[in-house]
């Protein structure tokens, strides 16, 4: 039996991608821009070496087959991964390439309240883009950035890595949410005695904001029932009505979990003046790059409205 020839493999896979999405070899060639007899060779050398047929030719049209079908998602992912090393060759120069797809984890408040925000922003520039978002704890960012797993990552905290590069994007101050109910909505902003005797809802052992929160009601002798502990923030906001409690929030998630939930709003604590960073970390190869300034412009422009009607200066 014959073995099968080597191919070049990265010309022959780029044809073999372009044909399945676009659905004809005359639209391929168009996009690859090369001629139709150029595509079609490439198929049939393909077929040739993988010794299977890759397409049906029906009435002019050619449709993939099952094992065409089977092998697309490994093909994108490799021409993905082609295109990062390119990227990568070409840091520092100003013909690099924008990411595509582009991949993200963050925190759960940030994908439930700031990513559709910016992920939006970027769609309606770059319609064809695709994303994947997942939410890792902020211990675990560090190694999915190393390993190649995301692109970027969104976060409260810096992440201190030699081959990392984390940015401080703004800083939000912490408030208290609370039920729109709740008898110290009358008072426009409170200090830390309103708090006294109170139901609260608390950060997370883990979060550095727990022993802050707890020295601070501790120092001023404030008496608390804690009724409910998360790491999730956002959990903790939807169960403010529900436990008739308060919690201690920055105020940018506070404002927008707040806009779609009306029974919930916030007030500034004299006392509580701590600030809550969020940096966008990333492979230094990313680093000033066209993808970075993609994320960059529609983050600000994404949250423009509302930074600014809370006063927040974005640093970046």
């Amino acid at each position: 039996m014959n073995e099968n020839p080597k191919i070049n493999r990265f010309k022959y896979i780029e044809a073999f991608s372009e044909v399945v999405a676009c659905g004809s070899v005359s639209a391929a060639a168009k996009k690859l821009g090369v001629s139709q007899p150029a595509v079609s060779q490439l198929i049939k050398k393909l077929e040739e070496a993988v010794g299977v047929p890759l397409f049906v030719r029906r009435n002019g049209l050619i449709f993939p087959t099952d094992r065409a079908g089977s092998l697309r998602d490994d093909v994108e992912q490799l021409l993905v991964q082609l295109d990062k090393i390119q990227m990568q060759l070409n840091f520092g120069r100003s013909n690099e390439l924008t990411l595509n797809p582009l991949r993200f984890s963050a925190s759960l408040s940030v994908v439930n309240e700031i990513l559709p925000r910016v992920i939006s922003h970027i769609h309606s520039t770059k319609p064809d883009m695709l994303f994947y978002v997942n939410s890792l704890p902020i211990a675990n960012m560090s190694q999915a950035i190393r390993r190649g797993n995301v692109d970027f990552t969104l976060s409260t905290r810096q992440i201190d890595h030699a081959n990392i590069i984390s940015k401080k994007l703004l800083s939000a101050r912490e408030v208290c949410v609370m039920p729109i109910s709740h008898s110290l909505t009358t008072k426009k902003t409170l200090s830390v005695d309103d708090i006294n005797n109170e139901k609260m809802i608390m950060a997370s052992r883990t979060d550095p904001s727990y022993e802050h929160h707890r020295a601070l009601l501790y120092q001023h002798k404030i008496r608390y029932q804690k009724v409910l502990e998360s790491p999730f923030s956002t959990l903790s906001m939807a169960m403010i009505p529900e436990l008739n409690a308060l919690s201690i929030n920055n105020v940018l998630i506070a404002e927008l979990v707040c806009q779609h939930n009306e029974r919930l709003t916030w007030r500034y604590v004299d006392e509580f003046n701590h600030q809550t960073d969020f940096y966008l970390s990333m492979p230094p190869w990313l680093h000033e790059s066209t993808t970075e300034n993609l994320f960059l412009v529609s983050f600000r422009e994404s949250l423009m409205e509302i930074t600014q009607k809370l006063d927040i200066d974005m640093t970046f």
